[in-house]
């Protein structure tokens, strides 16, 4: 047999071998850990149909899942997952290609104003207290705004106070604010902070069409998405983006002996280094060194730049999006700079 029918025999049998599985999990997860059972075993090719609930529990239905106020031990956005990623080990990547990311439901919500920690401090409090009712969201909180999710016009629109003549309405851009592995070692991280796994990284360019990679930390990877938003200022400066549940499909690839330091994103037009750094203990400038040093790492090792060329090429055209102002940053190349592989 020639050699073209051979390799498209072998690509053939490479796509029959994978499969499509559908889980709408009832249950969830607070943590990014290894030690929880699989909801779903999948292998390298194969696509998962899911759903997310929002940042509060409540599933695509408005159904609430979680207890508020929260009870010990419950706490964080929670997941779906684990899914177990036959093959993958330590020292491999996982690559996560987002086929689909959409809101489902009519409903989100957010906090009403922005974070204490990104603007001066001394006036917030005295001036917005108390200005939306309590319980509008959530049993004993005053400091949530719903909004209304026009999935047919695309848009959301806040709910505002009566007699507010402002007319706000914000495009859809649906994405993850969770998505990861199981944290190294024996460590159990809650889906509160992000860091090189992934976890609560709040990035808004982490939308459908997107591949993710991700480092992988133990046997099978156990990989986690959740806390949807159906659309998010760069560096959520609300604490929150506009929560809801979505519907999800995405296709996995182990990348065997490929080991990263930090999660990456590649889009249609740039590649990206995701410096994930944990909420309220890093500054935007570590975000922004360890951004930038992965990016020379990419360029060098899988572009063939040298270290000298790397660093031109970042600093002639990098561009660094706030992903949270907590201290996580990304550095991106445009593709269009870079040597065809």
């Amino acid at each position: 047999m020639a050699l073209v029918p051979l390799l498209l025999a072998a690509a053939l049998a490479s796509t029959a071998m994978a499969e499509t599985h559908t889980i709408f999990p009832n249950h969830h997860s607070r943590v990014f850990s290894a030690h929880k059972e699989p909801v779903l075993r999948i292998k390298s090719g194969d696509t998962v149909i899911t759903r997310t609930w929002d940042s509060g529990g409540a599933d695509w239905q408005g159904v609430k899942h979680i207890q508020h106020p929260y009870v010990y031990p419950e706490s964080g956005n929670p997941l779906m997952g684990p899914f177990y990623i036959e093959g993958a080990d330590y020292g491999d990547t996982l690559e996560v290609h987002l086929d689909r990311v959409r809101c489902n439901r009519a409903t989100g919500y957010t906090s009403y104003r922005l974070s204490p920690a990104v603007i001066n401090p001394g006036t917030i409090e005295s001036q917005h207290k108390n200005f939306y009712k309590q319980d509008a969201v959530r049993p004993q909180r005053a400091d949530m705004i719903p909004w209304d999710i026009d999935l047919k016009a695309n848009v959301a629109r806040p709910r505002l106070l009566e007699g507010s003549g402002y007319k706000m309405e914000i495009p859809l851009r649906p994405m993850l604010g969770c998505i990861g592995v199981a944290t190294p070692g024996e460590r159990v991280e809650t889906s509160g902070p992000s860091a090189s796994h992934g976890g609560n990284i709040d990035y808004n360019e982490m939308v459908e069409g997107v591949t993710a990679y991700f480092p992988v930390y133990h046997k099978g990877a156990f990989f986690y998405i959740g806390d949807g938003h159906a659309a998010q200022g760069d560096g959520e400066g609300l604490g929150v983006g506009i929560e809801t549940s979505l519907d999800v499909q995405f296709t996995v690839k182990v990348h065997k002996g490929k080991r990263l330091s930090m999660p990456r994103l590649v889009n249609d037009e740039y590649i990206i280094s995701i410096a994930s750094q944990p909420e309220f203990s890093s500054n935007l400038d570590i975000g922004l060194r360890n951004a930038n040093s992965d990016m020379i790492q990419w360029l060098t090792s899988e572009y063939g730049l040298s270290s000298p060329e790397a660093h031109l090429l970042i600093g002639t055209t990098v561009k660094h999006d706030v992903i949270t102002y907590n201290g996580s940053v990304a550095a991106k190349i445009a593709r269009k700079y870079l040597p065809k592989k």
